[in-house]
């Protein structure tokens, strides 16, 4: 006879919050997950960098100073505002901003599949520079991990159309400085939100990173000719349902499930990148391509359960 103890691991996987949180938290990785589609997009209607980083910050900023000012005016947030505001702003501003950058600047090159992939080895480039920073040395499992990983990029690699070509190249090296930027923005981010709390970071980071990029389109003296209603569309998409919504759902979501679950759920992201990028932009999908795709997701799963 089976105890009723030995039955309570189990137990929380049939409780009606445990699906809430889980549903919270794929519905923010899918509606992510959609990002590069969106940019490929957007580029076709004559969009560039500048202009769908500017379309995505106007849209998003008014959402992230209206949670700043709950934060501060109804939780007594100030003091934290005044310790530790300027850093996270920094933070906001030489870490996603510079992040985005580069992560846009890929997708002019290589194809939406190949950059979702390789962003997603950024778990490999922190516990390298963990290793390098604070001598945390990895386990031979996540060693075994990381190269799995990156073999599967570079099976991607071999079958893109363009395989061996200075655009393959380029963009490949914007994604992974991308995701390189990302991981360095992680660690540092982590001390802040130990104090601040992740609401209050990530609304002071964002609102920064907007700002910034505003300024930015300012002083390139960015026009506004050749924008149309599908491109000013798809901009407030980006900023409102695949940045500040995701954000805010996986955060709930958090709030519910473990970390570990959470960062479980993240991997289905590629798989959905993958399939809106082949049947919405049409691009090459091959045996190499799926090879890459079951790779990186396995290391990735392998390095979040260490």
């Amino acid at each position: 006879m089976i105890s009723r103890n030995e039955h309570l691991p189990y137990k929380r996987i049939f409780q009606s919050n445990y699906f809430k949180g889980l549903g919270l938290a794929l519905a923010g990785t899918a509606l992510m997950s959609f990002k590069p589609v969106l940019i490929k997009i957007a580029y076709q209607f004559g969009g560039n960098v500048q202009a769908v980083m500017l379309l995505r910050a106007i849209s998003s900023l008014p959402i992230y100073l209206i949670v700043l000012y709950t934060l501060i005016s109804k939780h007594n947030k100030s003091k934290s505002l005044k310790q530790d505001g300027w850093k996270a702003a920094l933070l906001g501003v030489f870490g996603y901003y510079v992040t985005v950058y580069l992560d846009l600047a890929s997708l002019n090159h290589i194809s939406a599949q190949l950059e979702r992939l390789i962003i997603f080895l950024y778990p490999s480039l922190i516990i390298l520079l963990s290793w390098i920073l604070y001598k945390q040395q990895p386990t031979k499992r996540v060693v075994i991990a990381v190269i799995t990983g990156y073999l599967g990029v570079i099976a991607i690699v071999i079958g893109e159309p363009s395989s061996g070509s200075s655009e393959l190249y380029l963009g490949s090296s914007l994604a992974f400085a991308s995701a390189f930027v990302f991981a360095c923005y992680l660690l540092s981010s982590k001390p802040l939100i130990s104090r601040m709390g992740s609401q209050l970071f990530t609304s002071i980071g964002m609102a920064s990173a907007s700002v910034a990029i505003l300024l930015h389109f300012i002083t390139l003296d960015g026009g506004f000719e050749g924008w149309n209603p599908t491109l000013v569309g798809l901009g407030v998409t980006l900023g409102l349902v695949c940045t500040v919504l995701p954000a805010y759902l996986i955060a709930a979501g958090m709030e519910i499930l473990t970390p570990a679950e959470v960062g479980l759920t993240a991997n289905i992201g590629p798989f959905i990148t993958t399939g809106a990028a082949v049947y919405v932009l049409g691009e090459t999908f091959t045996y190499f391509h799926m090879i890459g795709l079951v790779l990186v997701t396995l290391s990735v799963v392998a390095m979040r359960s260490k």
